[in-house]
C-alpha cells in the first residue's frame, strides 16, 4: 500500500490532539496589594487562573485547624476593603475585578475559571461567617452574588451537564453558604430568585456518588451539596417560601430516591432538619407536610431501618437506624406531622354510634345489636381514616427488627383503629410454633399489641356512645388473628419448654385485656343503652372462648409443666385463676380439683435449698392457686391430704407465720380470713377479721414456731372441729353467761367458735407437750387472749375462757408458770399501748399528739376540722399598691407588703393583676438601688417573677402554685440562716424565667436531698407550708396529681420516724383537698388513700394517732363521689370501712 497523500500544513491532523490538564500554578501571598494584583481582570486566563489558585490556597491556610494569624486577617480585610466599589447611592459591589473574570470565562467557556471563582467565593464567605467583625462585609459580599447578572451566572453554573460536576458541587456550596450567612438573613433574596437558584435542584440530586463504597465526608457529591442547600433553605426560610419549596414535586422525590447509597452523616442530617423544621413546625399547614411524606417517602425512609454503610465513627454518636426510628416515630404518631389523621378507635370509619334509630321505649322488647345494621361488617375489613398509615405498617417488619416493633407499637398507641386492620391483612404470617428467631420476634410483638390500652370510650369522645363497636373488632385487638384456637392449642401441648411459656403469658395479658374491656361495658350500661351493652358484653366473651383455648387445656398445660420450671408455673396458674376471675361461667365448666397441686405448692416451701427469688415465685403461684380453690365448690379445707401432716388450711398458716421478711403475703392472709369466716372459725367483728391471724404472727419470731409439731396438731384439730361441727361451739359460746341479759348473749356469738374448740382440746394436748411446746403454747395463748380482749365487747366473757385455759395448764406446773410470765409480758404490753406509748426512734417531739385527749375514742369530724383545717386565704388587700411607695426597703419585706403585692398576682380582675406586676418591677428597683443586706437576692426573685408572669397576666391569674412559692422563697431570702436559703438561690440563678406549669424546687428537695445533713425536717415543713398554700382549686389538684405529688406526699408519711408536727402539717394538705371538688375521688381512685389510710391506722406503735387516721378516712368517704368510687373498687371501700 503506498503512503498517504500529505493534506498541507494548514490542514487538520488524522488523530485526536491529546489534552494535557496543566495544574495551576500559585504563589504565596504577604500584603493585601499583592493580593489585589494577583486577582485583578485579566484576559490572559493563565495569569487568572494563577490568581485564583493563589487565593486559594491562601483560604485554605487560614481555614486549616491551626486558625488564621493576625497579618493573614488582616491582609483579607485590606483586600476585601480595596475592592469595595460603589454603584450608586445604596448598592455596593465587592470584588468587582473576580466577578468579571467569573463573567468572561463564562463568555469563553472556560469551564477551569467557571469553577475556581465559586470556590474561591465559596471559601471566602465561609471564613467570613465564622468571624463577628466581617459580618457586614458578609452580607455585602452576599449580596453581590445576588445581583442579577450574578445570578445568571450562578445558574449556568448549577445546570452544567451532569459529567461537570466540578463547577457543579463548589457552586452548591456557594449558594449554602450565602444561604446560611449572618443566621440566614439572605435566605428570602436566595428565595426570591428560586428561578435561577432553585431551577436545577432536583436534577443535581440526582447526581450521585457512582464509586466504590460510600462517598468520602471531605469530597461530597454534587447530591450531597445540593440536598444540603435543600436542607439550610428549610431551616432558614419563613412558613411561606417553606410551602412552596416543598410544593414542588420533583425536590422531595429527588431527596428521598437513593438515600440508601447517601453517606450516614448526610442521612441524619436530613432526619434531623426534616423533623425539627417540617414536622415540629406547627405553622407549616398539614398537607404540605403531607407531600413531603407520601407512602413511597415512608416506604424509602423505612428501608433505612437495614442502612448498611454505619461506620464506627457514626456509631459512637448516632446511628442511621436510631435517627430513621425518632424520624418515622414523630412523623407517624405527632398529630401535627400531617400524617396521622384524628379517628374514633374501635369504631370504624363513617359509621357514627350515636346516630342511629332506636326503638321507642315505650315498647316493651329492648332493642338488641341485631337492630344495628353495620355490626356484623367488619370480619373481613375494617375501613379507616388512616389509610396512609394502614398501607405504610405493612411494609413493617416487626418479627426481625426491634426498633420496626416500636414504631409499629407507637402506630398502634396513636391510631388504635389501625390493630385490627393490621392483623386481618397479615394473616398470611402464621404463628405455628417453630422456636426460631422469627417466631420468637413475632410473639414478642404480639405481646406487646396485646398489651396496647384500650382507649378511653372504646375512642369515642368525652363518653361511651349509644351503640358498643362492633364485636369482631373488639375481639381482633384482645387476642389478634394470628392467635387462633387452634395454634394456640399446639402452642400449649409442644415439649419444649419456652413455645408453651410464651403464649401463655399472651393469654394472661389478652385475659386481663379482655377484663379491662367488660369493665368498660359495665361502666356504659349505667349510662346509655343497657340491652346493647349487656348483649355485646356477652357476645364479646362467646368470641373470646371460640378463639382462646378452653379451661381443660391450660389445666392440661399447668399438670405437665415440671416442679422445677417456676416462671411456668406462675404463669400458667396466673391464666388458671384469670379463667375463674374474668369467665368462670367457662372456667367452672372444666371440674378441676386444686387439691393436690394446693397440697404440693406448700410441701414445695419447705425446700430449704431454694433461692429467696425461688422462693417468692412458689408464694406467688401459691397465691393463685388459693384464688382457685376459693372459686372451686370442693375444695376440702380442712381434710389431711396425703403427704401433709395437717389439713390445707393450717399448712397455709404456718406459710404465712414462717415466711420470711419481706415477703408480701397480704393476698394469702385476706384468703385465710375469708376461709375461717365461711367455715365459721371466727366470727365477723368490729375492727381486725381475724385474731387467729394476728395472734400468730405476733409470735413468729418465736424459734419453736416452725419445729413444734404438738402445736400445729393441736391448731390443725381445733380448727378441724370448729368447721365439722360448728353449731356445737356456737352452743357453747351461750355457757360462758350463766344468765344472759340480751346484750351479753348477743356478745357471747361473737366469742370465737376456734377459741372454745382450742379450749376444749388444749387439755389432751398439754399433757403430753415437752417443755418447748408448752412455753410456744404458752406465749400464743397470752397473745391470743390478748387479741380477743381487744375485740369482745364485753370482757368478763374473755375473762372466764381464760379461767378454763388456765385450769388446763394447771395440771402441769411448769406449764402454769410460763402461762403466768407470758400473760404478764401481755398485759403490761396492752397496758403501754393503752396509754399511747409509742416506741418509734426519731419521734422526739415533745408536743403531744392531737389526738392524745380522746383516749382511744374515734375523733368527730369536727375534732378532725380543728386539728387539720387551715383557714382559706382570702382575697389580698389591693390598697397595698398604694401604700407600699412611702415604705423603705426593709419595710417592705419584713413588714409584709411585697409578700401583698406577689399575692395580688392571682387576683381574678385584670387591672388589679398588671398594676400589681408594674408595682413589683418598681419595687424590686427600689430595693436593689437601696442599703438592704439582702437586695441582690430578692431584686433577682422579683425580676423573674415579672419576666415570668408579664405574659400570663394579660389572660389569666398567675398559678396559685407561683405565687405561694415566691411568697415563701421571699421568708428564706431574707434569712441567711434559713434552711432553703442556699436552694433558693441556686435555683434562682438557672435561668431569666420559670416554667408557669411547675411546682419550683419540689424535687430538689425531695429527691435531692438536704444541703446540711441536719435540715431535712426542716426543708420537709418549708415545703409543706408551701404546698399548702398553693393547693387552692381543682386545678391546682390536677397539677398535683400530674406530677404524681400525692404518691411522694405518701410516701414520705409512711416514715414511721417522722416527727408528729410534719405528719399533721403533710396530712394538713390531705385534708386540704377534700375540701375542693374533686380531690377526695382523686385520692381514692387515683393515689389508693383508702388502703394507705388502712394501713397507717393498722401499724403498729401508732397509738392515739389511729384514731385520726379513721376520722380522715371517714372526711374522705363523705367527700367523694361514693358511686363511681364503689363501682371503681367493686365495694371494696366498703369492706375497708367496717373493718375500721
Amino acid at each position: 500500500m503506498g503512503k498517504r497523500n500529505s493534506r498541507g500544513a494548514d490542514a487538520n491532523p488524522r488523530k485526536r490532539q491529546k489534552i494535557v490538564h496543566e495544574a495551576p500554578t500559585s504563589e504565596e501571598i504577604h500584603t493585601s496589594r499583592q493580593l489585589q494584583q494577583l486577582l485583578s481582570f485579566e484576559q490572559d486566563l493563565q495569569k487568572a487562573r494563577h490568581g485564583l489558585q493563589s487565593f486559594k490556597v491562601f483560604l485554605d491556610r487560614i481555614l486549616a485547624e491551626d486558625g488564621a494569624s493576625d497579618d493573614q486577617v488582616q491582609i483579607l480585610r485590606g483586600y476585601i476593603e480595596s475592592t469595595k466599589r460603589q454603584d450608586g447611592e445604596f448598592e455596593t459591589t465587592y470584588f468587582p475585578d473576580i466577578m468579571e473574570t467569573w463573567s468572561y470565562a463564562a463568555h469563553t467557556n472556560n469551564d477551569n475559571i467557571m469553577s475556581a471563582v465559586v470556590v474561591i467565593l465559596a471559601l471566602l464567605l465561609k471564613f467570613v461567617s465564622q468571624r463577628l467583625e466581617l459580618t457586614a462585609d458578609g452580607l455585602g459580599i452576599g449580596r453581590t452574588i445576588l445581583q442579577k447578572r450574578h445570578q445568571e451566572l450562578l445558574a449556568r453554573n448549577l445546570s452544567m451537564d451532569k459529567s461537570k460536576e466540578f463547577i457543579i458541587s463548589p457552586t452548591l456550596r456557594l449558594l449554602r453558604e450565602v444561604i446560611c450567612l449572618d443566621g440566614g438573613s439572605l435566605a428570602k433574596p436566595v428565595f426570591r430568585a428560586r428561578n435561577l437558584t432553585f431551577k436545577s435542584l432536583a436534577r443535581n440530586m440526582g447526581i450521585r456518588y457512582l464509586g466504590e463504597g460510600v462517598e468520602d465526608v471531605k469530597r461530597p457529591s454534587a447530591r450531597t451539596n445540593a440536598i444540603r442547600v435543600f436542607l439550610s433553605a428549610l431551616k432558614f426560610l419563613h412558613t411561606e417560601a417553606k410551602v412552596e419549596l416543598l410544593s414542588q414535586k420533583e425536590i422531595p422525590l429527588a431527596l428521598t430516591k437513593s438515600l440508601r447509597d447517601d453517606p450516614p452523616s448526610l442521612i441524619i442530617e436530613i432526619l434531623d432538619t426534616l423533623r425539627n423544621h417540617v414536622l415540629k413546625d406547627e405553622k407549616l399547614p398539614a398537607q404540605v407536610k403531607g407531600k413531603l411524606l407520601n407512602s413511597m417517602a415512608l416506604s424509602r425512609f423505612a428501608s433505612l431501618y437495614h442502612y448498611e454503610h454505619n461506620s464506627a465513627k457514626e456509631n459512637a454518636k448516632i446511628t442511621v437506624e436510631d435517627a430513621v426510628h425518632a424520624f418515622l416515630t414523630t412523623a407517624c404518631t405527632s398529630p401535627t406531622a400531617g400524617i396521622l389523621r384524628s379517628q374514633t378507635g374501635y369504631y370504624p370509619r363513617h359509621v357514627d354510634p350515636d346516630d342511629i334509630a332506636l326503638p321507642s321505649t315505650e315498647d316493651e322488647v329492648e332493642p338488641g345489636l341485631e337492630s344495628i345494621t353495620w355490626m356484623n361488617e367488619f370480619k373481613e375489613d375494617v375501613p379507616v381514616r388512616n389509610v396512609l398509615l394502614a398501607d405504610f405498617i405493612k411494609s413493617l417488619k416487626p418479627h426481625s427488627s426491634l426498633k420496626q416493633s416500636e414504631l409499629l407499637l407507637a402506630i398502634f398507641d396513636a391510631a388504635p383503629e389501625l390493630v385490627a386492620k393490621y392483623f386481618i391483612q397479615k394473616q398470611s404470617f402464621t404463628f405455628d410454633p417453630k422456636l426460631s428467631a422469627t417466631w420468637i420476634g413475632y410473639s414478642a410483638f404480639l405481646y406487646k399489641a396485646i398489651q396496647q390500652p384500650i382507649p378511653d370510650f372504646f375512642g369515642h369522645k368525652n363518653s361511651y356512645a349509644r351503640v358498643p363497636p362492633p364485636t369482631s373488632i373488639l375481639i381482633d385487638n384482645i387476642l389478634p388473628l394470628p392467635l387462633s384456637r387452634k395454634i394456640i392449642v399446639k402452642c400449649l401441648a409442644q415439649k419444649s419448654e419456652l413455645v408453651p411459656f410464651i403464649v401463655t403469658r399472651l393469654l394472661v395479658i389478652a385475659m386481663q385485656k379482655l377484663e379491662t374491656a367488660l369493665r368498660f361495658h359495665k361502666e356504659a350500661m349505667s349510662t346509655k343503652n343497657r340491652s346493647m351493652w349487656s348483649e355485646s358484653a356477652r357476645r364479646l366473651i362467646d368470641e373470646f372462648c371460640q378463639r382462646a383455648p378452653g379451661t381443660k387445656e391450660v389445666i392440661s398445660c399447668y399438670r405437665g409443666i415440671g416442679a422445677m420450671d417456676l416462671l411456668q408455673r406462675e404463669a400458667a396458674s396466673r391464666l388458671l385463676r384469670l379463667y375463674y376471675e374474668v369467665i368462670p361461667q367457662v372456667a367452672l365448666m372444666a371440674k378441676f380439683d386444686v387439691s393436690p397441686y394446693l397440697v404440693q405448692a406448700i410441701k414445695s416451701l419447705d425446700m430449704e435449698q431454694e433461692s429467696d427469688e425461688d422462693r417468692n415465685l412458689r408464694l406467688v403461684e401459691l397465691e393463685h392457686l388459693l384464688a382457685i380453690a376459693g372459686y372451686s365448690p370442693g375444695m376440702r379445707w380442712f381434710a389431711k391430704s396425703q403427704g401433709l401432716p395437717v389439713s390445707p388450711y393450717v399448712a397455709l398458716l404456718k406459710v404465712l407465720v414462717t415466711a420470711p421478711a419481706g415477703v408480701s403475703l397480704e393476698g394469702l392472709r385476706t384468703s385465710l380470713a375469708a376461709v375461717a369466716e365461711e367455715h365459721q372459725l371466727t366470727q365477723p367483728v368490729s375492727g381486725n377479721a381475724s385474731p387467729l391471724l394476728d395472734a400468730l404472727q405476733s409470735i413468729k419470731g418465736s424459734t419453736q414456731l416452725s419445729t413444734s409439731e404438738a402445736f400445729w396438731l393441736l391448731i390443725d384439730n381445733s380448727a378441724s372441729r370448729c368447721a365439722t361441727a360448728p353449731i356445737k361451739y356456737l352452743e357453747m359460746g351461750q355457757e360462758f353467761s350463766s344468765n344472759p341479759t340480751g346484750s351479753e348473749a348477743a356478745a357471747s356469738t361473737v366469742v370465737s367458735p376456734f377459741a372454745l374448740a382450742f379450749a376444749e382440746q388444749l387439755p389432751f394436748t398439754i399433757s403430753a407437750a415437752t417443755d418447748n411446746d408448752l412455753a410456744l403454747l404458752a406465749q400464743f395463748v397470752a397473745t391470743y387472749l390478748t387479741q380477743l380482749k381487744s375485740e369482745a365487747r364485753h370482757e368478763n366473757l374473755i375473762t372466764r375462757l381464760r379461767e378454763r385455759i388456765e385450769l388446763a395448764f394447771e395440771a402441769k406446773p411448769s406449764a402454769a408458770k410460763l402461762l403466768k410470765k407470758f400473760m404478764k409480758k401481755s398485759h403490761v404490753s396492752r397496758e403501754l399501748q393503752s396509754w399511747g406509748a409509742d416506741f418509734s426512734a426519731g419521734n422526739n417531739d415533745k408536743t403531744p399528739s392531737p389526738t392524745t385527749k380522746h383516749d382511744g375514742a374515734c375523733l368527730s369530724l369536727n375534732e378532725l376540722n380543728e386539728i387539720l383545717h387551715v383557714p382559706w386565704t382570702g382575697d389580698p388587700d389591693a390598697s397595698v399598691l398604694s401604700r407600699w411607695a412611702h415604705k423603705e426597703a426593709d419595710e417592705l419585706i419584713e413588714e409584709g407588703y411585697a409578700a401583698s403585692v406577689v399575692s395580688l398576682l392571682g387576683s381574678e380582675h385584670i387591672s388589679i393583676r398588671k398594676e400589681a406586676l408594674v408595682t413589683l418591677s418598681k419595687m424590686a428597683i427600689k430595693i436593689r438601688e437601696s442599703s438592704y443586706e439582702e437586695k441582690e437576692q430578692v431584686w433577682l426573685l422579683f425580676s423573674e417573677l415579672v419576666e415570668s408572669c408579664k405574659v400570663r397576666v394579660d389572660s389569666a391569674p398567675v398559678a396559685n402554685a407561683i405565687v405561694a412559692f415566691a411568697r415563701h422563697a421571699l421568708v428564706a431570702l431574707k434569712d441567711p440562716l434559713h434552711c432553703m436559703y442556699g436552694k433558693v438561690n441556686t435555683f434562682l440563678l438557672k435561668g431569666p424565667t420559670w416554667k408557669l406549669d411547675r411546682l419550683p424546687l419540689v424535687h430538689d428537695i425531695l429527691q435531692e436531698g438536704p444541703e446540711l445533713d441536719d435540715t431535712f425536717y426542716a426543708e420537709l415543713g418549708w415545703l409543706f407550708s408551701y404546698l399548702l398554700e398553693s393547693l387552692q382549686t381543682e386545678a391546682d389538684v390536677s397539677v398535683y396529681h400530674n406530677i404524681r405529688l400525692f404518691e411522694r406526699l405518701l410516701s414520705l408519711l409512711s416514715n414511721p420516724y417522722m416527727r408528729q408536727s410534719l405528719r399533721i402539717s403533710a396530712l394538713k394538705i390531705i385534708y386540704r383537698t377534700t375540701c375542693i371538688k374533686g380531690g377526695s375521688t382523686t385520692l381514692i381512685t387515683r393515689f389508693g388513700i383508702v388502703s394507705w389510710l388502712e394501713a397507717q391506722q393498722a401499724a403498729p406503735g401508732q397509738g392515739p394517732s389511729s384514731d385520726l387516721y379513721k376520722a380522715l378516712l371517714q372526711r374522705v368517704w363523705s367527700t367523694a363521689d361514693q358511686e363511681r368510687a364503689n363501682e371503681w373498687s367493686r365495694g371494696g371501700i366498703n369492706d375497708v370501712l367496717q373493718r375500721m
